[in-house]
């Protein structure tokens, strides 16, 4: 009867000195989400060491003490939830800046390599860290270069884009274009330089080189060789990140030069919130084909939301408008205009598996009158598509995606519908 009364007896003290440190908890968790970092830092600081082993408290109260310069607080933070919890990514890109604050350059840039090297890693993110990284560089003296490559097996279930069905031209019908299907090797690349400029570390300079090849099986008409060079200018503050990027592109078809052009883009960040941030881009870009009745002028403008739901998954949604214009009026299928949406999200399961999806649909309307077809061109297209990253070692990766798409046109020759399945490595350097 003794042990029950004293069981009893404890277990109503435990409960009784857990009920101020969960009011303090909640209470700092409220003013936590209302970002009012000075008041939930105070109120955790009472209780962080009841909740050491707390993964989610930690990384709260880290976050408080970052936003409130205690930035050794907030390492001690990062660094338990990084025992806790080793696959939140979002963690480690605050281990990385806490790293960067406290002055430990070697630490911060290995943390943000890390983080790099996770292949879901938001463009947008990305950026950010490569602007730090440039930081890091200019106080070490030197530039920051990192370059990844990825190789991989596709399957294209239409290559040629053959059409659907049988399909009225002219007065008469015409039979429906053979779907070609085949294996292909896919190759790519890319270089990136940044280097910080300036004495209040707000501007960089950036430099990425990239190339891309598909060599089909049996289809080598349709071997493809893509190479890339953008320099940008980079600037950041608290609340935004702006860019201004240049872009000059090669296609080549089967080995013989199909498409050059050049473009500009500004692009600007806006960060609401550390977990909400509005992308947007305005895109000039002028297109000169081997065909020259084909050449265009190529104008895009996009906005994007952007959600961190949780410190190991995103979601994302863009908005499109773009209108291109031919050189010349001796070709139709030159002067369209189109809108597009897509949405995008990303969940990293842990430390060795992650998930990419992507849906998006497009209209386009094409200006010009076809008498073959008697109409104007309209097409509208789905495309969806997965893939499956799974970590062989921090910079190794396999790839395993599949993507589906349909495109629907009031003129039938251009309706198709096709799948690939891809497998392949990510490695990075």
């Amino acid at each position: 009867m003794k042990k029950i009364f004293f069981l009893l007896f404890l277990f109503t003290f435990l409960n009784a000195n857990d009920i101020p440190v969960n009011q303090i908890y909640n209470t700092g968790l409220k003013f936590y989400k209302q970002h009012n970092f000075p008041k939930s830092y105070q109120l955790f600081s009472q209780i962080f060491l009841k909740k050491l082993t707390d993964s989610k408290f930690n990384f709260y109260f880290g976050r408080s003490a970052y936003e409130t310069g205690h930035y050794e607080m907030a390492l001690a933070a990062f660094e338990r939830v990084e025992m806790i919890n080793d696959n939140n990514i979002r963690n480690k890109l605050e281990l990385a800046r806490t790293y960067y604050m406290l002055k430990m350059y070697e630490d911060a840039e290995l943390a943000f390599k890390n983080v790099l090297a996770y292949p879901n890693l938001p463009k947008n993110i990305r950026t950010n860290i490569e602007l730090l990284l440039s930081n890091i560089a200019k106080v070490q003296k030197k530039s920051f270069t990192y370059s990844k490559i990825l190789t991989g097996i596709l399957y294209d279930s239409n290559v040629n884009y053959g059409s659907i069905g049988d399909y009225q031209y002219g007065g008469g019908t015409l039979q429906k274009i053979p779907v070609k299907d085949d294996f292909a090797l896919e190759v790519f690349g890319d270089i990136s330089n940044i280097y910080d400029i300036g004495e209040k570390n707000s501007f960089a300079l950036k430099n990425s080189l990239s190339f891309y090849i598909k060599e089909y099986y049996e289809q080598n008409e349709y071997n493809t060789l893509y190479f890339t060079y953008t320099p940008s200018l980079l600037y950041k503050e608290p609340k935004y990140t702006a860019e201004l990027a240049l872009n000059v592109d090669l296609l080549y078809i089967n080995h013989i030069q199909y498409l050059s052009s050049f473009s500009i883009m500004p692009k600007l960040q806006y960060n609401h919130t550390n977990t909400l941030f509005s992308l947007a881009y305005f895109k000039y870009q002028i297109k000169s084909f081997e065909q020259k009745s084909l050449n265009a002028k190529h104008y895009e403008i996009a906005y994007g939301l952007q959600k961190i739901l949780s410190p190991r998954s995103y979601l994302q949604g863009n908005i499109y408008c773009i209108l291109e214009k031919g050189k010349n009026n001796s070709q139709i299928y030159t002067d369209y205009n189109e809108i597009k949406t897509n949405f995008s999200y990303g969940k990293q399961f842990s430390p060795l598996l992650n998930l990419d999806l992507f849906a998006q649909i497009r209209y386009r309307d094409y200006n010009d009158f076809s008498y073959g077809f008697n109409s104007k061109r309209k097409d509208t297209g789905s495309l969806c598509n997965a893939n499956f990253g799974i970590t062989l070692i921090p910079t190794l990766h396999l790839n395993i995606k599949g993507s589906y798409e349909y495109v629907h046109s009031n003129q039938g020759r251009f309706s198709y519908e096709k799948y690939t399945l891809y497998s392949g490595i990510t490695k990075i350097f």
